[in-house]
C-alpha cells in the first residue's frame, strides 16, 4: 500500500486495501471539493464584487479561521488586490500552485523530505523570520511582529502555506534559513 493508504488504514483501523483505498478516495473528493468551492467562490467574489460582502463570514473562515468577519472588515482590499496579483503572476507565468486538487491539508512540510536546518535557533517555530510571506508580499503577514494572521486556517492548511517547503528550488527562492531538504 501506498504512504496515503496505510495511514487511512490505521486510522480506520481497517487491513483492507479496498477499505483503505475507498476511504483516501473518498478523502480526495472531500480535499477537491473543498479548494473548488473556495477557489470558485473567490473568483465570483473578486469579479463581482458584491460576492464579497455576501459571502463574508465563509472568507473570515478561510482566512482566518473565524466566522466574525467585521474583525477582518480591513483586510478585505488587501486580499482582493493580493488575488489580482496573484492572478497576474500565475498567466506571466512567474507563479504556479504546488497544490494537487487531491492533496491532503497539511499544516506543516512533509518531514520525510525536509528536515530544520542545524544552524536554525528556533526550533519548530518560523519566530518572526517571514522571508517566505515577504517575497511574495502576502497581506496576511503582520509586519510588525512577523506573525501570520491566518496561520492554520483553511487558506493555510488547504494551499502553499501550510506545506512550505516541497523542493529545493522553494528553499532557494525564498531564501529560507529553516529548512534543508533531507539527504
Amino acid at each position: 500500500m501506498k504512504f496515503a493508504e496505510i495511514h487511512i488504514a490505521t486510522a480506520a483501523k481497517t487491513d483492507s486495501a479496498f477499505q483503505a483505498s475507498l476511504l483516501l478516495s473518498l478523502r480526495k473528493i472531500k480535499w477537491v471539493g473543498a479548494r473548488l468551492i473556495f477557489i470558485g467562490c473567490t473568483a465570483f467574489g473578486v469579479i463581482t464584487g458584491v460576492g464579497l460582502y455576501l459571502m463574508a463570514p465563509f472568507f473570515s473562515y478561510w482566512f482566518f479561521g473565524d466566522l466574525r468577519f467585521w474583525k477582518y472588515a480591513g483586510m478585505g482590499p488587501k486580499l482582493i488586490g493580493y488575488a489580482y496579483t496573484m492572478a497576474y503572476r500565475y498567466l506571466k507565468g512567474e507563479f504556479s500552485p504546488q497544490v494537487s486538487l487531491t492533496a491532503p491539508p497539511m499544516s506543516k512540510p512533509d518531514l520525510r523530505l525536509v528536515q530544520i536546518n542545524s544552524a536554525w535557533k528556533n526550533g519548530d517555530s518560523c519566530a518572526d523570520c517571514g522571508k517566505c510571506c515577504t517575497k511574495i508580499d502576502c497581506p496576511l503577514h503582520e509586519k510588525t511582529n512577523g506573525h501570520c494572521m491566518g496561520y492554520d486556517a483553511f487558506y493555510w492548511r488547504y494551499f502553499n502555506c501550510g506545506r512550505y517547503p516541497t523542493n529545493q528550488k522553494e528553499i532557494d527562492w525564498y531564501a529560507c534559513p529553516k529548512w534543508i531538504m533531507k539527504p
